[in-house]
This record gives structure tokens, sequence and C-alpha cells, in this order.
């Protein structure tokens, strides 16, 4: 078996690929369509339409987000070998939900806005936008760097999360009012009533659930460290 077989893109990897691909194409039409007010004015399948025909088209010709966050090369679909030989389910896993979070965060601010608390205190909605914005584009920015298991992907993204883990922590007490204005607001987006018991549950799991998924992030990175040295 040649070296090139060796280090063919697996199928798991091309359909990664896609989803990477699909996450970052999905927050540009949300920012697209709320600038010009498309959401109520198309079918729902018109987005996934567009993003095959636009995905097929262009990673024929130009390559993709995702065959560069993964380390794919169009031409053969082969993977840089470096990374390859390196990596590993947790380092992969934690990339692409490094660039989820991140891509979630810069359209978060677009649909359903409730003031939400950030290091104790309410922001105004311009800098809450701000601050949306710049944990995505660093949740991102991670994400790209620990898929190449560069250590600054540690750095960030590690820093983020501490940041995030301070800021629920600082704003704690004032969660249980946001959580039931979020609630309202998607159900009332919805049309549809608030079911017996929601609130409370929502409220059981912000900010506590988010402190604790931030926790086993932080270590989740921490661990996979040694694995960076040298890359």
């Amino acid at each position: 078996m040649d070296n090139q077989s060796i280090n063919q893109a697996s199928k798991k990897r091309l359909l990664l690929s896609w989803y990477l691909d699909f996450l970052f194409f999905m927050t540009l039409w949300v920012l697209l369509s709320y600038f010009l007010g498309l959401d109520e004015s198309m079918p729902f399948w018109e987005p996934y339409v567009v993003f095959v025909v636009i995905r097929l088209i262009t990673s024929k010709f130009i390559g993709s987000i995702g065959y560069t966050f993964l380390s794919i090369n169009k031409d053969d679909m082969s993977v840089n070998n470096d990374i390859l030989i390196k990596e590993n389910w947790l380092t992969i896993l934690l990339g692409v939900l490094l660039v989820l979070e991140g891509t979630k965060q810069l359209v978060r601010w677009t649909q359903m806005f409730v003031s939400q608390p950030a290091f104790g205190f309410f922001p105004d909605e311009t800098t809450q936008i701000v601050i949306h914005l710049a944990f995505g584009v660093f949740f991102i920015l991670a994400g790209y760097w620990f898929l190449k298991l560069d250590v600054k992907g540690i750095i960030v993204g590690i820093g983020v999360a501490l940041l995030n883990l301070v800021s629920d922590v600082l704003s704690w007490k004032l969660w249980d009012p946001v959580v039931e204005q979020m609630v309202l607001k998607r159900r009332e987006v919805q049309g549809l009533p608030v079911r017996e018991g929601e609130i409370e549950m929502m409220q059981s799991f912000m900010p506590e659930g988010m402190v604790v998924v931030a926790t086993i992030g932080i270590i989740a990175m921490a661990i996979t460290y040694p694995r960076f040295k040298n890359a």
C-alpha cells in the first residue's frame, strides 16, 4: 500500500468537511437574511439546496473551508501526514465543537435578541453584539488551530472558555429572569405555548449547566496538550 493511499481522507473526514462548510455557509446565510430581511420570504429548504450546489462547485475548483480546516488536499483528497499521525478523535471533536460554538456566537444576536448578562452586568445592545462577534471569531480561530494541532488552539480555546466561565459566575444571580425571557421569546417566535415546567427546567440549567460544560471543555483541551508538542 503506497503512502498516498495511507493518507487518503476517510469518508468520515470528508463528511466532516461538509459539516464545517455547512456551518460557515449557514452563518453567512443567516447574516445576509437578517440584513436583507429575507427570513420570512423563502421556503425552509432553499438554503440547503443552495449550499449543496455551491459546495459541489467550489470544492471541485477552489477547495473548501472544511478541506482547509481538516488539512485535506482538494486535488488528491490526501491528508497532511503530520496532522494525521498526531491527531485523535478528541482533538477533532474539540476543534469542531469550538468552530460550532463560534458560528453560533456570530449569529446568536440576530435571533430572538434578549439582553444577556456579561461579567456581572447587562451591556447595552451594541456592546453585547460586539461581545458575541468577538467570542465568535476567537472560538473559530481556536477551532482552526486545534484542528491544525497548533498550540495556539489550546491557548485561545482555554482562554475564551475561561472568560465565559468567569462571566457566567459573575452573572450568576442575573440569569433566572433572562432565561425566562428567552424561553418566552422563543415560544412566541415558534407560535407555541410555554410547556409546564419549561422555564424552571431551563433556569436549573443556566448558568449551572454552562459552567459545567465550560469546565469539562477546559479539562478536555488541557488533556490533549501532549499531541500539540512540536506540532
